[in-house]
């Protein structure tokens, strides 16, 4: 028990940033005697993709234990659902360590679904899967405005892939906005009170975007060598090759592109997504916006407290 005007230990500490923002470096410093990572990424996911997922490398693995990366075939597919349910797995198991969890996120959407819960999707067969996916981009949007123009508003623009999840549940069931009225899971809802610690690693956007630039250039051949091994394997079609960026690295392969056009390509759409993950994680209120810097000062007070407890 805490004496009056100690600091409670967190029960979870979460960091999030950008793509680029030294969230794996950052947490790579700390004592993984006392923590463990929860990774919020639906790219790193894929064993097939290290390099172009940036995922953390082996050496950094073995600083410090990372959950959830580098488990599943490029051939197959994850949703929230799914995810949140190993991510929960990984909690428990983290605390029957005795550690600390640092739940680690680029996709805010993954994060959301764990903290807070989702509404009951209903299961979408088969058949239905398959005619969504078959149809137009500009169809899938012109439907869904039409069956549930409250949940196409809320759906990030261009985002494809949740347009067509979307309207698989309105041919499913008539809508997927009434299945939001209810929630169902989330850590955050799994008790009364939780304390949290979390950051979002905020960096001057210039600066960012040069790191980002610099991230990029030295992907490139890696990157294609590993989508080349990935496309003989799995087909261009697979999912993990629906991953951000590899679409120019497949072009490159097939000489549509060249190498400055491809570099182009994937640092534009990295900044792009950036943009995107700031936007996002801005709107959560157990974020604090914080320099790199301050976030590693506040994470190592965290670890000399977790000693002084042990």
């Amino acid at each position: 028990m805490n004496r009056a005007g100690e600091r409670a230990l967190p029960d979870l500490i979460l960091l999030t940033g950008p793509t680029g923002s030294g969230k794996t470096q950052l947490v790579c410093s700390l004592d993984s005697n006392l923590f463990e990572v929860i990774s919020f990424d639906s790219r790193q996911v894929y064993k097939d993709l290290p390099i172009g997922t940036a995922c953390p490398s082996i050496e950094e693995q073995g600083r410090m234990p990372h959950a959830l990366v580098e488990f599943l075939s490029s051939d197959q597919s994850m949703d929230a659902k799914e995810f949140s349910e190993l991510a929960h797995q990984a909690y428990q198991r983290i605390l029957e360590k005795g550690k600390v969890p640092i739940l680690v996120a680029g996709t805010g959407f993954y994060l959301k679904a764990f903290l807070y819960g989702m509404y009951p999707i209903p299961d979408v067969s088969e058949e239905v899967h398959q005619a969504v996916l078959d149809l137009p981009d500009e169809l899938v949007v012109a439907e869904l405005k039409e069956k549930d123009p409250e949940a196409f508003q809320e759906i990030s623009s261009n985002d494809f892939y949740r347009y067509r999840r979307a309207l698989e549940v309105c041919r499913t069931s008539g809508s997927l906005t009434r299945f939001k009225q209810e929630t169902i899971g989330g850590l955050l809802r799994s008790k009364d009170k939780f304390n949290v610690l979390g950051f979002f690693l905020d960096w001057d956007r210039e600066i960012l975007y040069s790191r980002i630039n610099t991230r990029a250039r030295n992907l490139l051949i890696p990157m294609a060598e590993e989508a080349k091994l990935v496309r003989e394997k799995y087909s261009a079609d697979c999912p993990g090759l629906k991953t951000l960026g590899y679409n120019f690295a497949l072009d490159f392969l097939d000489e549509k592109m060249s190498l400055d056009s491809f570099y182009e390509g994937i640092a534009k759409a990295h900044r792009n997504y950036a943009k995107r993950q700031i936007t996002w994680f801005k709107k959560e209120p157990l974020l604090q916006k914080v320099s790199w810097d301050f976030a590693m000062e506040k994470l190592q007070e965290v670890q000399l407290l977790v000693i002084k407890n042990k």
